[in-house]
């Protein structure tokens, strides 16, 4: 079939989710426990979720990438998408070594960025940002930022060899992880930098543990995060349920948790690794971490995917929460998608299928609150 953009046609997946605001929702009574600490808010969720599970539904409205659209609607491995308040989209194809432009009906507008390591040339392009005054910027991981206007024109590259993952508010912020030791401790530090890259304030030490390099975790806990609304970056990374949500700007610290049921890891997905492990000494636990990953919206709530799964096995759970802390739902989302950005009402993911082609997908979001 010919064709550069796909619009399907509607596809429901009954989902559940919050109040469409970040207030407190009406009706029925949260039933955790609030708790501060020395500008430290914990919020303490039980198992269950305030909104059952038709409290959200997403309809596909878009699809962009088709084998037969030619290398403007092809992609040979994204890995990042942004969206402008005009509704265009962005996206970091890393296999092509630069940024896919799109308009808000799919219509492919432009590229920015190629090969290679002159100025503006990019040797493994990681995450994109979108900032102030017209501006983007995208992560060349291990060398630095790429500054351009959202029209493609390259303005600056700022090196940063020393971070491992960056992110960048819409206030020109750059909040960064990197290596550091700390009373003899090794671990990884956020630190905030302003838009010329002087450091600002340290946020979190994270330590490591010691660990022998002849073993190997396949299943060890995951590093994610993600800015919030309200100039926060909201941080997962432990084994046992716990989001920091941390201000940049001295404001006062939120800390998530939730009481849930450990998801074991089955006979199947070790059997997975094993190509991977290659016969190498293995540290498998009998159980998965709380959490896999965590996603941001533009109102403030939070997404934290769960490794547990739908009866069917094609769903993974996502845990949702509103700005203070709260559980307001939990929702299936389809494993083979992987959801990037919430923004005016609108999901935006990328999609894989079984041969490994990527499609990026924007669902509309609508919100149903009775309970």
């Amino acid at each position: 079939m010919k064709g550069r953009i796909v619009l399907p046609g509607i596809v429901v997946l009954a989902l559940t989710l919050g109040s469409a605001r970040s207030e407190a929702p009406q009706g029925p009574t949260w039933q955790g426990k609030m708790e501060k600490k020395e500008g430290l808010t914990i919020a303490s969720n039980p198992k269950s979720s305030l909104f059952r599970l038709d409290a959200l539904s997403l309809k596909e409205d878009l699809s962009i990438g088709t084998a037969q659209g030619g290398k403007d609607y092809t992609f040979f491995h994204a890995a990042s998408i942004e969206v402008d308040d005009g509704g265009n989209i962005y996206v970091m194809d890393q296999g092509d070594a630069c940024i896919k432009v799109y308009a808000e009906n799919g219509k492919y507008l432009r590229s920015i960025g190629r090969k290679g390591q002159g100025p503006g040339e990019l040797q493994n392009p990681n995450t994109i940002h979108l900032i102030g005054n017209n501006r983007l910027v995208f992560e060349d991981f291990y060398r630095g930022l790429n500054i351009f206007t959202r029209e493609g024109k390259f303005l600056n590259f700022m090196p940063t060899s020393d971070f491992i993952d960056v992110l960048v508010t819409p206030e020109d912020r750059i909040v960064a992880r990197v290596n550091a030791i700390k009373s003899d401790l090794k671990g990884k530090e956020i630190r905030v930098y302003d838009g010329e890259l002087n450091f600002r304030k340290a946020l979190l030490f994270i330590p490591e543990e010691p660990r022998d390099p002849q073993i190997i975790k396949p299943f060890a806990g995951l590093f994610d995060w993600a800015l919030s609304q309200g100039d926060r970056v909201a941080i997962s990374y432990k084994d046992d349920y716990e989001i920091d949500v941390l201000s940049l700007q001295g404001g006062s610290n939120l800390r998530i948790r939730r009481d849930y049921d450990r998801v074991k890891i089955t006979k199947e997905e070790i059997d997975a690794m094993q190509n991977w492990i290659r016969g190498r000494k293995a540290d498998i636990p009998e159980y998965h971490p709380a959490l896999q990953g965590i996603c941001a919206d533009d109102e403030g709530r939070f997404y934290a995917k769960t490794y547990e799964r739908t009866k069917d096995n094609n769903s993974f759970y996502y845990d949702i929460f509103d700005r203070e802390g709260r559980y307001l739902a939990k929702v299936p989302i389809p494993r083979a998608i992987a959801p990037h950005v919430w923004k005016n009402n609108s999901m935006y993911g990328l999609e894989e299928d079984s041969e490994g082609f990527q499609t990026v997908k924007r669902f509309s979001v609508r919100w149903h609150l009775q309970n």
